[in-house]
């Protein structure tokens, strides 16, 4: 960082009458001194000493105005870095310069608190002993530094010395010394996490918004003759049995179209649930109740699929008001998807545990599995209705997870990476805010 500001001197805090009357009192002094042995000197002599008192008296006074000069360059350069280093501290967008030899010479606050490192860890240090090998950071840095190529608002993603994922939006820029040559560069770091987020939830329910009264009536309007075909299809096996045994490929047909009216059935369901969800009933909900009941529920599929199912749960976890009917239905969904990534076995964990975001206390409960993942490219998609991974998926169930985690005031979040499994974060405001509250409770 710049360096503090430097305590006034008395000299530049005194008045310019009281420092220049110095030589001129010095001068005036010297003169009387002179002027008691006069006598002693000869008439050259005398225009000698005078000539030379009045260069000193004049040296004095030219540096004695030159002092003055420099302290009043001083001082306005000092106030020009002070304004300098209070623009850097006060830019709301993280601030980081390198020199050309890869120092990294001033850091602002927002860019420590963005890179999650202190300006300590920062300063004087290479940005190659920072920035590990292989992040994207670096690979910025080392371009714009190396090859002079900038970057433009490019989102990269982020993993602090704490361990947390986050999207940080770079650009570079040239930095030039008074020369008008290169002296380094200059790097913007922006934390766009929580802004990505709010697009995504915007642009998910604009979606919603335009897709539930189609919904509601492409439901209508299939129910009626779904209802009719199915009633018919009863009555034709009936009258086909009256006529005696029926036929094994008729009866295989007729079997085809059964299931087929059935799954039909189930998926107008879903589009009714998507398109008119239930009413909330709101009450305090013990979420450690609610995941030990799931995990019961669960287990035997669990094992019979050769999956490993556990849960961890927070001491003292503090309830959610919301639907409990609905909050489960939630959390089966995202298991049983779990439970398909992991066709070959692997590990299905639960956690649940309080956090602190956007000043506010959540519960949040985590499901994370070991199975094949989720591709990069169908991250954004996995919340629009009618878009599924899944050869027999309806595509509704993360959409309905979705909205009933909007009419809780929740948020819901998917991680994933190919081979390395998929992490799913649901998030619930909790109906004790202060810890306070959680030990009067208890």
């Amino acid at each position: 960082m710049f360096r503090p500001i430097p305590q006034a001197a008395f000299f530049r805090k005194a008045p310019i009458w009281l420092l220049a009357s110095i030589p001129i009192l010095l001068g005036i002094g010297f003169v009387i001194l002179l002027l008691l042995r006069i006598e002693a000197l000869s008439k050259p002599d005398l225009v000698v000493l005078a000539l030379l008192i009045v260069l000193g008296m004049a040296v004095s006074i030219a540096a004695v105005m030159s002092f003055l000069h420099y302290a009043s360059t001083k001082r306005t350069l000092e106030e020009v870095k002070g304004l300098a280093r209070n623009i850097l501290q006060s830019i709301p967008t993280g601030i980081l310069t390198i020199n050309r030899s890869g120092v990294i010479t001033a850091v602002n606050p927002t860019a420590e608190a963005v890179l999650k490192r202190p300006a300590a860890d920062l300063l004087g240090t290479s940005y190659e002993s920072v920035f590990v090998r292989g992040e994207l950071i670096r690979e910025v840095l080392e371009m714009a530094l190396k090859n002079h190529r900038h970057t433009t608002q490019k989102d990269l993603p982020y993993e602090g010395v704490n361990g947390r994922l986050q999207t940080i939006r770079v650009s570079t820029v040239e930095l030039t010394g008074d020369d008008g040559q290169p002296a380094g560069i200059l790097l913007q770091a922006q934390d766009v996490t929580e802004w990505l987020g709010l697009e995504q939830r915007v642009r998910i329910a604009e979606k919603l918004a335009a897709l539930h009264t189609l919904s509601a009536g492409v439901a209508h309007e299939l129910r009626n003759p779904l209802s009719a075909m199915d009633l018919n299809l009863h009555l034709l096996e009936e009258e086909l049995q009256e006529q005696g045994p029926l036929k094994r490929r008729t009866a295989h047909y007729l079997q085809i179209l059964n299931a087929e009216c059935r799954r039909l059935s189930a998926i107008l369901d879903n589009f009714m649930k998507f398109a008119r969800p239930s009413s909330i009933d709101t009450h305090e909900v013990d979420v450690h109740r609610v995941i030990e009941h799931i995990v019961a529920l669960m287990q035997l599929e669990a094992q019979e699929h050769r999956i490993h199912l556990e849960h961890t749960i927070e001491k003292d976890l503090p309830p959610v008001l919301g639907d409990e009917t609905q909050i489960s239905q939630v959390l089966v969904n995202v298991v049983v998807n779990a439970f398909h990534a992991l066709a070959e076995g692997g590990c299905c964990h639960i956690t649940a545990t309080t956090c602190t975001a956007d000043g506010k206390r959540w519960v949040e409960i985590t499901v994370r599995d070991t199975g094949v993942g989720i591709p990069e490219e169908a991250l954004p998609r996995l919340f629009d209705p009618f878009y599924t991974t899944k050869p027999s998926g309806s595509g509704l169930g993360l959409a309905i997870a979705y909205r009933i985690m909007q009419d809780h005031g929740g948020l819901i979040s998917v991680s994933s990476a190919p081979a390395t499994g998929t992490s799913v974060a649901l998030r619930f405001p909790t109906l004790v805010t202060h810890p306070q509250e959680i030990e009067a409770r208890s």
